[in-house]
């Protein structure tokens, strides 16, 4: 299956370093105009910066005919991260365009700068400075090539996005081709190739298919790991780090998305489960949103989460600990010890015998919390 060069995505998009020349040269006319001070030659200054600005490519856009891309990977856009870019906006001014595709419809799509667009409405903006591309061939993956360098997107609407890209690509279910990656990336392990297939994040797109095809991996599994090299992304920290991402509970999504929760906390958090604690699923979210709360609260790290984790489970799992055969028989010899076999033993060794008991039921009283 033929997938989609994304690395081509931007070309009408990308204009503007080959055009360096051209609009410093008109740049130098317009000053060269301005410096006679002619009130005739104002009508020619016009024709000049309408020119230069077509070759910018940048433009003033009414803020109020731009739509947000509804597949955009950023889904996560808290009232926060706006406030702090509008600060941003009003301290330093727009630095860099956002980039907008034209609808048939007059108005405009966001494929880059959901944040500044909303500062801007916060500031009372009326137009933005914007770059206006052709649509692209494929507008989803060019936004995910767009976000995927973006530190601030976590790493649950990430997982989605590229979940979504593989599910178009292949046609495969999420769950379907998770477990291909799973499978394919075994087995190159197994067979102590992990190390080529991570060399191939930095080569030609031509090299990443003849690498793949040297490691003797084909069809939907090919399509895949291509799909993820092409993004720049390495196939092992994906299925690790992103796609367990998307089987997390939604108390934990809620928490990433609104909350800051990181992701390594999330997926440590959510083997507080229902199955694992032997309770029901609305006992164990409960826990979980418990265990969240104390993680956000005292910036716990991934090491000290998962001792709290240990700590909550260690309540639950006491009643599953083992019946021990050796304490099984102490407890007969105990019950066989009648008045009649105590009454022959000496005073000494009965002492021994109550000394030994106390401190065993100490013990037993400490462990059994009673």
């Amino acid at each position: 299956m033929a997938l989609p060069k994304i690395a081509t995505k931007f070309d009408g998009a990308v204009q503007k370093s080959s055009q360096e020349r051209q609009i410093t040269e008109l740049q130098a006319e317009v000053e060269r105009l301005r410096t006679q001070k002619s009130p005739s030659l104002e009508s020619e200054l016009e024709k000049l910066r309408q020119e230069l600005q077509n070759q910018s490519g940048e433009n003033e856009i009414d803020v109020s005919l731009i739509d947000p891309n509804p597949n955009q990977p950023r889904q996560t856009i808290t009232e926060e991260s706006i406030q702090a870019k509008a600060r941003l906006l009003k301290k330093h001014g727009q630095i860099s365009p956002v980039i907008l595709v034209p609808q048939d419809n007059g108005r405009y799509m966001l494929l880059d700068g959901q944040l500044r667009t909303a500062a801007a409405k916060v500031l009372g903006w009326k137009t933005i400075r914007a770059l206006v591309v052709p649509m692209p061939e494929d507008l989803d993956s060019s936004a995910l090539q767009t976000f995927l360098g973006f530190e601030d997107l976590n790493p649950l609407d990430k997982a989605e996005a590229i979940a979504r890209e593989i599910t178009k690509s292949t046609m495969l279910t999420a769950d379907e081709a998770n477990t291909m990656l799973a499978t394919v990336l075994k087995r190159i392990e197994r067979d102590g190739k992990s190390k080529e297939l991570t060399k191939l994040v930095a080569v030609s797109a031509s090299e990443q298919l003849s690498g793949l095809e040297e490691l003797g991996v084909i069809g939907n599994q090919q399509d895949i790991l291509l799909l993820l090299l092409e993004l720049g992304l390495n196939p092992t920290s994906v299925k690790a780090n992103l796609m367990p991402m998307l089987g997390l509970p939604e108390d934990l999504k809620v928490a990433i998305r609104s909350l800051g929760l990181k992701g390594a906390h999330a997926l440590a958090l959510t083997t507080l489960s229902a199955k694992a604690l032997g309770i029901s699923e609305e006992e164990a979210t409960r826990e979980r949103v418990r265990a969240t709360e104390q993680v956000l609260k005292n910036n716990l790290t991934v090491p000290e989460t998962r001792e709290l984790i240990k700590q909550v489970k260690a309540n639950y799992l006491k009643s599953e600990k083992i019946e021990s055969k050796k304490v099984k028989a102490v407890i007969h010899l105990v019950r066989e010890l009648s008045h009649e076999s105590l009454a022959t033993v000496g005073v000494e060794q009965l002492q021994e015998l109550r000394s030994l008991l106390v401190e065993k039921l100490t013990e037993i009283d400490q462990l059994a919390r009673f």
